[in-house]
C-alpha cells in the first residue's frame, strides 16, 4: 500500500508558509511594541492565517505565558496563552477561534493631575487640563534633574545610585 505523495514529508505539511504575508517582512516587526499594530494588520490580511494559527497553537501547547512573545498568527502571547488555557483536555482550540476581548485585564484610568492622565489625554486627542499639564511638567523636570522617573513612597525623589 502506498501513501499519498508528501504525506510523510514535513516540508509538504508546511507548504502554507510559502504563501504567508509575513514571509518577506523584517522579524523586528513582530517583537516590537512600536510596530505591533502593523504586525496585526499584516496578519489580518494573510491568506494562510488559520493554518498559521493552528501550527503555532500546536507548537506552543503547554508553554507558560512568559515564554510566548511577540505577535504570531495575529495574536499576542497573552491571547495565545488564553486560547491554550481554554482548550478542552486532550484537544486544541479551533485554529480560527478568536480570543475573548474580556480576557484582557482592565484597569481604571489614571486620575487627572498625573503624568499618566496627561499622556492619556494626548493619546485620545482630549483637551489637557491644567492639573495634568502641571503634573507632566513636574515629572519631566524630575526626570531631567535625576535621570529617573522613580520616586520613594513618601513622594520624594529616589536617591541616585
Amino acid at each position: 500500500m502506498s501513501t499519498p505523495a508528501g504525506a510523510d514529508d514535513p516540508w509538504a505539511r508546511r507548504a502554507w508558509e510559502l504563501r504567508a504575508s509575513c514571509r518577506d517582512q523584517d522579524a523586528e516587526v513582530w517583537f516590537s511594541r512600536r510596530t505591533q499594530e502593523r504586525a496585526l494588520a499584516i496578519c489580518a490580511a494573510c491568506p494562510v492565517l488559520s493554518a498559521c494559527r493552528g501550527a503555532v497553537l500546536e507548537r506552543e501547547a503547554g508553554l507558560p505565558r512568559c515564554h510566548r512573545e511577540g505577535i504570531v498568527a495575529g495574536l499576542t502571547g497573552a491571547q495565545r496563552y488564553a486560547l491554550d488555557r481554554r482548550a478542552p483536555p486532550g484537544g486544541r482550540p479551533e485554529p480560527s477561534a478568536r480570543p475573548d476581548p474580556r480576557d484582557r485585564p482592565r484597569t481604571a484610568p489614571a486620575p487627572c493631575g498625573t503624568r499618566a492622565a496627561y499622556q492619556r489625554h494626548l493619546r485620545k486627542g482630549e483637551p489637557v487640563d491644567d492639573a495634568c499639564r502641571t503634573a507632566n511638567a513636574r515629572g519631566a523636570g524630575h526626570y531631567r534633574r535625576t535621570g529617573s522617573t522613580r520616586r520613594t513612597p513618601s513622594g520624594a525623589p529616589a536617591p541616585r545610585r
